[in-house]
């Protein structure tokens, strides 16, 4: 049970340790978390009807600026171990599953708050030019700071089981939970000022003032969208790369 305990913690600390973002974001999704805590206690199937059924809570949420609504990985990789353990069904599972996706919110601005700390040594390495200091703080101690802060929780609740699993939701009290209920639905809106703050830069005025008119004119889907903003963008930074070396030649 040990290795096992091990092993689903090492995989949420792979899916929201942020190593590579673009594999972890799709890796911390409880649909393809099911899937490998499946393969580790022995049920793929069961694993994957979890991970399913909790993805459905989390279909409509947005990352927006970057902030989490709720730590959805941290709910599948605490709730699916206690639910293959305990044979519990599926909607135990995701009832289960959401005071910790809530909490994962509160790990997060932990690992954020810490990180700032890391962020002012490397700037200071930065002004030192000491460059090959830089990516121990930027890089490395972040990144084994959130093994800690990641692993240590989900080893200790699958380690343990569904029933301290249990018995520490009933500890926390009703207002502390309240609270991080509501911070979490605040931070997308915080997310969304961000994103308008980049977007009103006079430089992406006309981007913005593209994509909505090309959206509303011609219907086409969020996929074909991002396709076309993605082309968009490839073609600006060519032009941009190709002007900037004209000037220095």
């Amino acid at each position: 049970m040990v290795l096992k305990a091990i092993l689903v913690g090492l995989t949420y600390w792979i899916a929201m340790g942020r190593a590579q973002y673009y594999f972890s974001f799709a890796f911390r999704k409880p649909v393809v978390l099911g899937v490998i805590i499946g393969w580790i206690f022995g049920d793929v199937k069961a694993g994957l009807l979890y991970g399913a059924t909790i993805q459905l809570l989390y279909m409509g949420g947005i990352e927006a600026g970057g902030n989490i609504p709720s730590d959805q990985a941290l709910a599948a990789c605490i709730a699916i171990p206690a639910a293959l353990q305990s044979g519990l069904d599926a909607n135990t599972a995701v009832a289960l599953a959401v005071p910790f996706g809530v909490l994962g919110v509160l790990i997060n601005n932990v690992r954020r708050t810490i990180n700032s700390f890391y962020n002012t040594w490397a700037d200071r390495f930065v002004e030192e030019g000491k460059y090959d200091q830089l990516s121990i703080f930027s890089f490395t101690l972040p990144w084994l700071t959130n093994g800690v802060l990641y692993f240590t929780p989900v080893f200790i609740a699958t380690l343990f089981g569904a029933n301290v699993v249990q018995a520490f939701i009933n500890v926390i009290p009703e207002w502390l939970m309240n609270g991080l209920s509501n911070a979490g639905a605040m931070l997308p809106a915080l997310g969304f000022a961000l994103t308008l703050v980049v977007m009103g830069k006079k430089q992406y005025l006309p981007f913005f003032v593209l994509g909505f008119f090309l959206y509303s004119v011609m219907g086409f889907s969020m996929l074909t969208g991002a396709v076309f903003a993605l082309c968009i963008a490839m073609i600006t930074s060519l032009f941009k790369q190709n002007t900037d070396e004209e000037e220095y030649a």
